[in-house]
């Protein structure tokens, strides 16, 4: 290495974190106001939406292998990723603000093909700059426990995501708008300019990038026989299939949670529904900025491995104590489930994250080759895949227990228990086959094969 310190500076650390509070939007944006506004403002069906909403993060998954090792190999003045993100950032805020540009006069099947459209380009131009952005994350240091410290530092900004966004629709529906249609269209663009754009371009002008020795071997080596070796490491498969199973699974149950809120909680009242969302999400946040400086501590005492079996306890029995925590009338009690449950998702971004940037460093002792951006993109395209099948799956079984959003608080009593079995069963089921793969994962600080 170039290099001659491990410990990221704390400006490179704010402006990582700044990339991150970008990426958060990115991936989250879309949802967050989608269901509330094209499915129960505009009426659109749960399981089109689902569909129109998740095919183009599977299309545009496809192209982040081929993004991340153009990054890997990009040489320019201004280094490897910084490229990617003086554009791309601005071309996705530009069709982030298109979705809620849609005419309410026009007919469902119309909103839907215009919606798929615009978010086919959005997610497109997102792979663009997210890879590279997460690269510059992977390869920030060398040091073990640095690493976890970086991502600990980078999530806080998700987190603080986590606050503001499930707050957006709440301040769409401001009478100071006139209306939730105008309201959408200033929000929208809001997110977009400030969220996306303006955060997404600020590392790529005063982040470093970390200058690397030049590679033993060839580093043209195809596509997908770096793919292929990449994969062939256990510890890699083992890490992907944890991030598959909670987004899967766990992203599943968490997606009901927005409904057993509105329509079993608040009786069909999508505006007290949103509210209580917003604090249910907010909670979450604190409570994860908290848990970030609980893991990273416990992960450099006990290892990152037994930190992860820690954390899946704690969410079974969280899981468990959703059944009682949702009733009506709960109010703040929801807060508890955010103190249970809220350390799964931060350990997924700090100590995950951490972990596989081992596997990074596994990659090059091995094959002397930095590939971050295969690595990433891997990584990407799983979340890509668990969130389309996730959120997909929702939309079936919504549809399948008889939920219609326009019969608003005349929900069926077997749909209505069928949502709350959802919320409870997936946390927990998603837990115990997280806390099974983590113990077959065998490695540590001074191992350096795969």
């Amino acid at each position: 290495m170039l290099l001659t310190s491990d410990t990221v500076l704390l400006k490179q650390k704010i402006f990582l974190g700044i990339g991150f509070f970008a990426i958060f939007f990115a991936n989250q944006g879309i949802g967050i106001l989608a269901i509330p506004y094209y499915q129960m403002t505009l009426g659109v069906d749960p399981f089109l939406l689902a569909f129109a909403m998740k095919v183009p993060v599977f299309i545009a998954s496809f192209i982040a292998p081929f993004v991340g090792q153009w990054s890997d190999r990009l040489n320019t003045p201004y280094g490897r990723r910084r490229p990617f993100l003086f554009v791309f950032p601005w071309l996705s805020c530009l069709f982030f603000g298109l979705i809620w540009m849609v005419p309410a006069h026009w007919s469902s099947d119309t909103q839907l093909i215009y919606f798929a459209v615009m978010v086919l380009a959005f997610y497109l131009f997102n792979t663009f700059w997210t890879v590279p952005m997460k690269c510059l994350a992977y390869e920030a240091t060398r040091d073990y426990h640095e690493r976890t410290r970086v991502m600990g530092f980078v999530t806080y900004f998700l987190k603080f995501g986590a606050i503001l966004y499930h707050w957006v629709f709440p301040i769409a529906q401001l009478s100071f708008f006139g209306g939730i249609i105008i309201g959408m269209k200033f929000v929208g663009w809001g997110v977009a300019l400030i969220f996306l754009g303006l955060c997404g371009m600020l590392p790529g002008l005063f982040l470093k990038e970390r200058q690397f020795e030049p590679a033993k071997t060839d580093q043209k080596m195809p596509l997908f026989k770096s793919l292929k070796a990449i994969i062939k490491n256990r510890n890699m498969k083992i890490l992907l299939a944890i991030i598959f199973i909670q987004l899967t699974l766990g992203g599943f149950a968490a997606s009901m949670d927005y409904y057993v809120l509105v329509y079993y909680m608040n009786d069909g009242d999508v505006a007290a529904g949103a509210t209580w969302k917003g604090v249910l999400s907010s909670a979450y946040a604190i409570t994860g900025i908290i848990t970030i400086g609980i893991l990273t501590r416990l992960s450099s005492k006990i290892g990152k491995v037994a930190t992860m079996k820690w954390v899946y306890l704690i969410t079974i029995i969280g899981g468990l104590c959703k059944w009682f925590i949702y009733q009506p009338g709960s109010g703040l009690w929801l807060i508890v489930d955010a103190i249970l449950c809220s350390a799964i998702w931060g350990a997924m971004a700090v100590i995950i994250s951490s972990m596989i940037a081992d596997q990074i460093d596994v990659d090059e002792t091995n094959h002397h080759i930095r590939r971050e951006g295969l690595f990433v993109s891997l990584q990407s395209w799983i979340i890509s895949m668990s969130s389309v099948i996730a959120v997909i799956s929702s939309g079936i079984a919504l549809n399948a227990i008889g939920f219609e959003a326009l019969n608003g608080p005349e929900q069926s009593h077997f749909s209505i228990l069928a949502m709350r079995i959802f919320l409870v069963v997936g946390t927990v089921v998603s837990a115990g086959i997280g806390y099974w793969l983590i113990k077959k994962y065998n490695y540590s600080e001074h191992s350096h094969t795969l």
